[in-house]
């Protein structure tokens, strides 16, 4: 489930709103911010990104532009977050496709986030996949989380 596959609907895995709705939300009380990539786990599409974990609300959000051109937002409470993996768990942790379509040097920014759809027992689970600009500013985004 990849933010560049789906546009309004959970097909990212979060919740996708257009930029139109809500110009002012995203950089509004951010702890944390920065630009990266976000990568599809079946093709290996990239797009540019930004991230803003806001420590008051718990929450990450992620905006990108969707495979259509549309700018979309993916938000998630941090509670949500069930599994981060990175390089450092294994490549097998990731699909790939994917894989394939990254050089040495963004393997080592490289992760992927998983949670839960809803908080319940049996929740679907989703993904997001992204690309820091190195290991430590990964690292660093991560201890946020």
């Amino acid at each position: 489930m990849q933010l560049s596959e789906g546009h309004g609907d959970k097909s990212a895995g979060g919740y996708l709103v257009a930029i139109e709705e809500h110009p002012s939300d995203f950089v509004t009380r951010t702890a944390v911010n920065g630009k990266c990539l976000h990568v599809s786990e079946s093709t290996g599409f990239r797009t540019e990104a930004e991230y803003c974990v806001d420590v008051e609300l718990g929450q990450l959000m992620v905006k990108a532009i969707g495979r259509l051109g549309h700018q979309e937002i993916v938000t998630l409470p941090v509670t949500s977050i069930t599994d981060i993996y990175t390089i450092d768990d294994g490549q097998d942790c990731f699909p790939v496709p994917l894989m394939k379509s990254l050089s040495t040097e963004e393997k080592a920014g490289l992760f992927l986030i998983e949670y839960a759809l809803d908080h319940g027992a049996g929740s679907e689970h989703a993904d997001i996949c992204l690309v820091e600009a190195s290991r430590s500013a990964r690292d660093e985004l991560l201890q946020c989380l």
